[in-house]
C-alpha cells in the first residue's frame, strides 16, 4: 500500500496542489516523476534556499541538496530492487544493454541474494514509475530528484565504502567498452566521461581521449566538453597530459557561452575545437585553480598506470628522436609499439606517426606498410573533422609519390579529396604532406597554374614542419619552366635562395636542396659554381649522376653526356624517373652529335619513361632546340595517347585523328624558354682567377702586378689571354661574363 506521500501525479495536478507556473510544474513533474514526496521536497528548498524550481532540479548536484534536507520520501521497492536503482541512478541514461551493464558490474559484489534477473528488474521498475523515459527514443533515465535519493539509500545500505567502489568499477568498465567499440554512441560516452570524472579517476578520462580524441567535443559537445572543462589541479599532477585538453575544452566552453540564445549552432563546438587546435592558433594556458578541499596529491598506484601513460610515452620518445633527426629511430619505436589493452585509436596514432618519421628517413616503404595495416579500419569509422582518416590518406599519397608510385599517389589524392571538408582539428597533421604531394603531381602533369596556387599556400602556411625543403625545390622547377627571360630565372633563383635556408638542415635535405641550386645553375648557365656545388653531392644518388649529365649536356661536352647517361643507367641507385631524365640527356648529346636516329629512338624510349613515372618533367627539361627538333619528328601515336592521358588538364589534343596532339606538342615545346641549352664554357685555371677577382674589385695593373709581384707586361698579357677565353675586349665585359657562368658571384661589386 503506497501512502499519500508517495503517490504519482502528473504536471496538471502539482500545478494545482503547488500553486505552480505550467512551466515550473512541467519541470517539476519530470525532475520527480511525479511523486508526491519529492515534489513537495523540491518546493521546500525552494523557501529555504531562495533558490528558483527549476534551478534546484536542473542538475544532479543541487537535487542532492534537495534530498538531503528532507527525510519523507519512500517507494515500495524490494532492497533487491532499491539497490538496483541506485546503480542505475548513476547513469545519465540507459537503455537495455546499458542497464545490464551497470546491473552486472554492481551484482558481482553484493551478496547472491540481491541478485537478480536484470530484465526482470528493470520491468518492476519501469512498472513501479521508479525510472521513466522521455520523447519516442530517448533513453531510460532515473528522475533527477528520484536518483539523489536512490544514490544516498544506496551509500546508507552498502557498507564499506561498497557504492564508491561500485562506481569506480562501473567508470572502469564502460571505459573498457570505450575503448572496444572504438566510435561509441553517445549513451556510452556521456556515462563514461560523467562516472570518470565524478569518480576522479583521471587516468579513464585520459583512456576515453586517446579514444576518440578532439574529435569527441563536437560529437558529443554536451558531456565531452563538460567532463574535460576546467579540470581540478589534481587531475593535471595525475596525468600531465590532460593539460592540453583542458584548455581547449575550457575555452571552447566559454566561447559557447557567450552566444547569446539563438545565436549557437549545431557547429559551433565543432569550429571552435577546428579554430583552437589548428596550426598557429594561439591561446592563453588555461591556469587551473585547485578547488576547495582539492589539495591531496592524487599520484596514481602503479598499477593504474595502463596503456595511455605508455601511448604519451612513446609518443614523446619519438618527438625527441625526431627534434635530434634520429627519424628512422623513432619510426623504429613507433613501429615495435603494441597498444595495452583494446586502446586502438592510440595505436593508430602512434602508427600513423611512425609513418611520418618514416618518410622524413627516406624510407617511403615502410611508412606505407605502417600506414596501410590501419588505412581501412580509420576510413570505417572516420568523423567529421577528425584528422586520423585525412592524415593517413595524405601520407599514403606523399609515401606512394617518393617511392615512384604515382598511380596509387594520385588514387590517394583523389580519395584526399572527399575527406577535405575542413575545419579539422590538427590540420597540420595531415596539410603539408598533403599540399607537397599535390604541388609535385600537377608539376608532372605541367598545371603550373595550380603549382603556383599550391606554392604560394605552403609559402602562407603557419607550420609546413620538416617538409618545407620541397618549397624550394618545387618552386625552382616552376621557375625554370615558366620565365620568359634569363634575368628573370636569375631574380627567381636569388630570391628563392633567400628562404631556402629555412628547411630543415638534415644531411639529405641539404643534399637535396644543393641538388635542386645546381639544376637552377645549370639552366643560368652558370657551369663553374654547378660543378663547385655538385663535389657537395656524395654517396650513390641517382640525381648527382643526372647533373653531372646535365652539366657536360650544357658545356657542350656531349660525348661525355652520353657516356654518363649509358654508364648510370643500369645502376641500382638509378630510379626510373632518373633513367628517364638520362635518356632525354642522352637523346639530345645524339641529336647534337649529328646521330639523328639513335637520338630518336631515346627519345621514344624517354616517351616511354614518362608514361612510367606519370611525368612530363623529364621531357621539358630537355634543352629547348633539341627538344623541338625530336618533338616533331615524333610520330608514335600509341605513346602520344598515354602522353596526353599525363597532361589531359591542359593539353586539349584531338587524339581522334592519327599522330600527336599538336597543342599538346606546341606547350611541351614552350616551356623552359629561359633555360640555357648550351654555354661556350672556358676553364679557368688559378692565376685567371686571381686575375678575375682582381678586375672585380677595381684593381689597376700596377696594382695586379704589385700584388702578384710581375712586371706589368706580363700582367697585360695574361689579361689579354683571359679576355680571348671568355670572348670579350674589356674588364668591364670579363666581369660580367664571369658572373654569368659562376666564376664570380652575382651580387659582387
Amino acid at each position: 500500500m503506497i501512502d499519500q506521500a508517495a503517490r504519482r501525479l502528473t504536471a496538471a495536478q502539482l500545478q494545482d496542489q503547488f500553486d505552480l507556473a505550467e512551466d515550473e510544474a512541467a519541470a517539476l513533474q519530470s525532475a520527480s516523476g511525479g511523486w508526491v514526496s519529492f515534489a513537495r521536497a523540491a518546493v521546500d528548498a525552494v523557501e529555504s534556499s531562495g533558490r528558483a524550481l527549476s534551478e534546484l532540479v536542473s542538475s544532479a548536484a543541487l537535487a542532492d541538496f534537495v534530498v538531503a534536507h528532507s527525510d519523507e520520501f519512500s517507494l515500495s521497492l524490494s532492497p533487491a530492487d532499491q539497490r538496483a536503482l541506485g546503480v542505475l541512478s548513476l547513469l545519465e541514461g540507459f537503455d537495455d544493454d546499458m542497464a545490464a551493464v551497470a546491473l552486472e558490474v554492481a551484482f558481482e559484489q553484493w551478496p547472491e541474494h540481491l541478485r537478480a534477473d536484470v530484465p526482470t528488474v528493470l520491468l518492476r521498475l519501469q512498472i513501479s514509475g521508479a525510472v521513466t523515459s522521455g520523447a519516442a527514443g530517448t533513453p531510460w533515465h532515473v528522475p533527477v530528484l528520484v536518483a539523489a535519493w536512490a544514490r544516498r539509500a544506496l551509500a546508507e545500505s552498502t557498507p564499506n565504502g561498497e557504492s564508491a567502489t561500485a562506481e569506480s568499477a562501473l567508470a572502469e568498465s564502460l571505459t573498457a567498452q570505450v575503448e572496444l567499440v572504438g566510435t561509441p554512441d553517445s549513451l556510452l560516452l556521456d556515462n563514461a566521461l560523467v562516472l570518470a570524472r565524478r569518480t576522479r579517476r583521471w587516468r579513464l578520462l585520459d583512456r576515453i581521449f586517446l579514444t576518440c580524441g578532439y574529435p569527441l567535443f563536437y560529437l558529443f559537445p554536451r558531456s565531452g566538453i563538460a567532463t574535460f572543462a576546467r579540470l581540478p589541479a589534481s587531475a593535471l599532477r595525475a596525468v600531465p597530459e590532460l593539460e592540453e585538453i583542458t584548455t581547449v575544452a575550457t575555452m571552447v566552453q566559454e566561447t559557447l557561452l557567450s552566444f547569446g540564445p539563438g545565436e549557437g549552432s549545431p557547429d559551433s563546438a565543432r569550429i571552435c575545437v577546428a579554430r583552437l587546435t589548428a596550426p598557429g592558433a594561439s591561446h592563453t594556458k588555461y591556469a587551473v585553480q585547485p578547488d576547495q578541499g582539492d589539495s591531496e596529491d592524487e599520484s596514481p598506484p602503479i598499477e593504474e598506470i595502463g596503456t595511455s601513460m605508455r601511448f604519451h610515452t612513446v609518443m614523446n620518445e619519438m618527438a625527441r628522436l625526431g627534434g635530434a633527426g634520429e627519424h628512422r629511430t623513432a619510426a623504429e619505436s613507433g613501429a615495435s609499439w603494441i597498444a595495452g589493452g583494446v586502446a586502438r585509436r592510440s595505436h593508430r596514432v602512434v602508427r600513423l606517426q611512425a609513418s611520418i618519421h618514416s618518410v622524413l628517413a627516406e624510407e617511403p616503404g615502410r611508412a606505407l606498410a605502417l600506414l596501410r595495416s590501419i588505412e581501412d579500419e580509420v576510413k570505417a569509422e572516420a568523423a567529421p573533422g577528425d584528422f586520423l582518416p585525412p592524415a593517413v590518406i595524405a601520407w599514403s599519397a606523399l609515401a606512394s609519390y617518393l617511392a615512384g608510385d604515382q598511380e596509387r599517389a594520385d588514387a590517394e589524392l583523389a580519395e584526399f579529396a572527399l575527406f577535405d571538408d575542413p575545419p579539422f582539428v590538427q590540420e597540420q597533421t595531415f596539410r603539408p604532406a598533403a599540399l607537397v604531394v599535390q604541388a609535385y603531381r600537377s608539376l608532372d602533369a605541367l598545371n603550373l597554374a595550380d603549382v603556383d596556387a599550391v606554392v604560394r599556400r605552403m609559402r602562407d602556411y603557419p607550420d609546413m614542419g620538416e617538409l618545407w625543403y620541397h618549397v624550394p625545390i618545387i618552386e625552382r622547377k616552376l621557375f625554370q619552366l615558366t620565365a620568359t627571360t634569363r634575368s628573370a630565372l636569375l631574380r627567381s633563383e636569388e630570391s628563392i635562395e633567400v628562404h631556402a635556408h629555412r628547411a630543415a638542415a638534415t644531411d639529405r635535405r641539404i643534399e637535396s636542396l644543393a641538388a635542386s641550386r645546381i639544376g637552377m645553375l645549370i639552366s643560368l648557365g652558370q657551369l663553374h659554381r654547378a660543378e663547385t656545388l655538385l663535389e657537395s653531392i656524395t654517396g650513390p644518388y641517382g640525381i648527382g649522376q643526372v647533373l653531372q649529365a646535365r652539366g657536360e649536356l650544357a658545356a657542350g661536352r656531349n660525348g661525355a653526356a652520353v657516356r654518363i647517361a649509358e654508364a648510370q643507367y643500369y645502376e641500382n641507385h638509378i630510379c626510373t624517373r632518373d633513367r628517364a631524365e638520362l635518356t632525354g640527356i642522352k637523346a639530345a648529346a645524339l641529336l647534337r652529335l649529328g646521330d639523328r636516329e639513335e637520338a630518336l629512338n631515346s627519345f621514344a624510349e624517354l616517351l616511354e619513361l614518362s608514361v612510367l613515372v606519370g611525368s612530363l618533367l623529364p621531357v621539358v627539361q630537355m634543352p629547348i632546340i633539341e627538344r623541338r627538333e625530336l618533338l616533331r619528328a615524333s610520330a608514335d601515336r600509341l605513346v602520344w595517347q598515354k602522353i596526353a592521358r599525363i597532361a589531359s588538364p591542359v593539353s586539349g589534343g584531338d587524339l581522334s585523328s592519327g599522330g600527336a596532339p599538336e597543342s599538346l606538342i606546341t606547350r611541351l615545346g614552350e616551356l623552359g624558354a629561359a633555360v640555357v641549352g648550351v654555354v661556350d664554357f672556358p676553364t679557368l685555371g688559378h692565376r685567371e682567377m686571381v686575375l678575375l677577382e682582381s678586375l672585380e674589385r677595381g684593381a689597376s695593373v700596377a696594382d695586379i702586378a704589385r700584388d702578384l709581384m710581375l712586371v706589368q707586361g706580363t700582367v697585360k698579357n695574361n689579361l689579354s689571354s683571359l679576355y680571348r677565353k671568355l670572348g670579350v675586349n674589356s674588364r668591364d665585359a670579363a666581369v660580367a661574363r664571369a658572373r654569368s657562368l659562376g666564376y664570380l658571384d652575382a651580387g659582387g661589386a
